[in-house]
C-alpha cells in the first residue's frame, strides 16, 4: 500500500529558484538534470536508482524550487516546481538518492 506524499524539504541552493531547465539526460536508472540560474551558472540534479519520471514539456521550464517528498522506502520523490502557475509544464522523478552538484 502506498503512503501519502510528504513534504521532506527543499534541494538544491538559492540558484535553483528562478533557474530554467537546459536538459535531461537518461542513463539505465540514472537520471541528470541540468538546470541554468538567473545568473548564468549550470548547475546539476543526479539522481540515482529512478524509479519513475512524469513530464510535460520540462525543457525550458523556469523552477520555482524543487521539493523532496516521502515515498515507500527506499525511494523518494522530487517535484520541479514550475514558476508559471498558468503553465502546464511539470516535471517529477522517483528515486533512491539525488545529488547536486554546482
Amino acid at each position: 500500500m502506498e503512503e501519502k506524499d510528504q513534504f521532506l524539504g527543499f534541494i538544491g541552493d538559492y540558484r535553483i529558484h528562478d533557474s530554467k531547465i537546459e536538459g535531461i539526460l537518461w542513463e539505465n536508472t540514472n537520471l541528470t538534470v541540468a538546470l541554468r540560474s538567473y545568473e548564468g551558472e549550470v548547475v546539476v540534479f543526479k539522481f540515482y536508482g529512478v524509479q519513475t519520471i512524469n513530464s510535460n514539456r520540462p525543457i525550458g521550464m523556469m523552477l520555482n524550487s524543487v521539493s523532496e517528498m516521502k515515498k515507500n522506502e527506499p525511494f523518494r520523490k522530487f517535484l520541479f516546481a514550475n514558476w508559471d502557475e498558468d503553465d502546464n509544464a511539470s516535471f517529477e522523478i522517483v528515486a533512491e538518492q539525488v545529488e547536486f552538484i554546482v
